[in-house]
């Protein structure tokens, strides 16, 4: 199934899906404003208590979480090819005199590769708890264009159904003797390139097929109009965790922006000087 909602009376669960929308905001901003792997590490594990917290069993967690393995190894030695060194000592050169492994860009593929994780774990745990009615709702309820909307719950729900997908790709590579599964970094990451390929054209005939499911419902004849069966309304707790999250979000944004907090070796610079 593409979106698998567990039904729940966690906290989470009853947020309005519209505080539930901008705490993922929130937390992609947090994403994109802190570079240091250990503090997006920390966020990760939060996301993970929020997991139990909500009563979403941990085997779900961890079969998403080893799904994306594979381009966690992916994110983080391309990002040697793709990102410039800018300090002097260089360790090693992963080919003879390119993709040149330093400290900051072995940091910067780390980064990447644990964001990536976050978004994907941000959107499973709302989908894991909100439906996808009531996603485009509380989309439409922020005064969002319904087309918008109705895109936005789509591409949420298509993100376990694209896991599964490149699973099952992986599998059928496997089946025909692709060997994937090695230790050797590089060539772990030219291994996948039969996995990627089939994989995007497969999103992209997936796409092909939403859009005439779409037409087919008569969705764009006048979607403006379009009425909604259950209604939400915000409650305290929705105003105290968005005030919360955002107040959060808005310090670290800020301390990152005036002080130059939260680089690449933020964590680690700080404590050994306290060391």
């Amino acid at each position: 199934m593409a979106f698998e909602y567990v039904p729940g009376d966690s906290f989470f669960h009853r947020l309005d899906p519209r505080t539930k929308v901008l705490f993922f905001v929130f937390v992609t901003v947090l994403s994109m404003v802190i570079y240091d792997p250990i503090i997006v590490l920390c966020v990760l594990g939060s996301v993970a208590l929020m997991y139990k917290l909500s009563g979403i069993p941990f085997s779900k967690l961890l079969g998403i979480t080893k799904t994306l393995l594979p381009i966690f190894i992916m994110f983080l030695v391309l990002n040697y090819f793709i990102v410039p060194p800018r300090e002097a000592k260089i360790y090693f050169y992963l080919l003879p005199g390119i993709a040149p492994v330093t400290l900051e860009t072995t940091l910067i593929g780390i980064t990447s590769a644990l964001r990536f994780i976050l978004f994907i774990w941000l959107s499973r745990l709302l989908t894991f708890t909100t439906s996808v009615s009531e996603i485009l709702i509380g989309m439409i309820k922020m005064r969002s264009p319904p087309e918008v909307a109705t895109s936005l719950g789509i591409a949420f729900s298509s993100v376990p159904l694209m896991i599964n997908q490149f699973s099952t790709v992986i599998e059928a590579q496997k089946s025909r003797g692709s060997q994937i599964e090695v230790r050797n970094p590089l060539r772990k990451a030219v291994s996948f390139i039969p996995v990627v390929v089939p994989g995007i054209y497969l999103t992209i005939l997936r796409g092909m097929n939403v859009a005439r499911t779409v037409e087919a419902r008569a969705f764009t004849y006048d979607p403006k109009k379009r009425t909604f069966r259950k209604e939400i309304a915000f409650r305290t707790n929705d105003y105290a965790f968005l005030a919360v999250s955002g107040l959060l979000t808005v310090a670290i944004a800020t301390l990152r922006v005036l002080y130059g907090w939260f680089d690449y070796t933020f964590l680690l610079r700080n404590v050994l000087k306290l060391i």
